[in-house]
């Protein structure tokens, strides 16, 4: 259905259209643009410039003015960048665990060599 839905609104308005074309024209409209698409976008902002609140919601939201949606987008950005700071926070403590365990090893390993050392020499 959105095949067809697309292919008949990119469609020439036809000669026999006398009326449409003629509104077209009256908008400015180059004849070459006269497609039912753009038929219906007059259609549209007629209802609108009329005081139809659902037609200009509609051509607001078409041209991606919605107040909503871009409020939406800003939360999800705000929500992906605070997911990516505490997957780095998250990383910057695993590290430090890690060299911190590094150093425990380290000085457990100090401690044994230093003990064996002095079984060594007591020997």
């Amino acid at each position: 259905m959105r095949d067809t839905a697309k292919m008949l609104l990119d469609m020439q308005v036809p000669k026999a259209a006398k009326e449409l074309k003629q509104k077209l024209a009256v908008m400015g409209i180059s004849e070459e643009d006269f497609t039912y698409q753009t038929a219906v976008m007059v259609g549209v902002i007629n209802q609108a410039m009329k005081g139809n609140t659902k037609a200009a919601a509609f051509l607001r939201d078409t041209v991606g003015e919605n107040p909503a949606h871009e409020l939406r987008e800003r939360e999800l950005d705000q929500k992906i960048a605070e997911f990516e700071y505490h997957r780095q926070q998250e990383e910057a403590q695993r590290k430090e665990n890690e060299s911190t365990s590094s150093l425990a090893d380290a000085i457990e390993e100090a401690y044994r060599n230093r003990m064996e050392a002095e079984k060594d020499a007591e020997q």
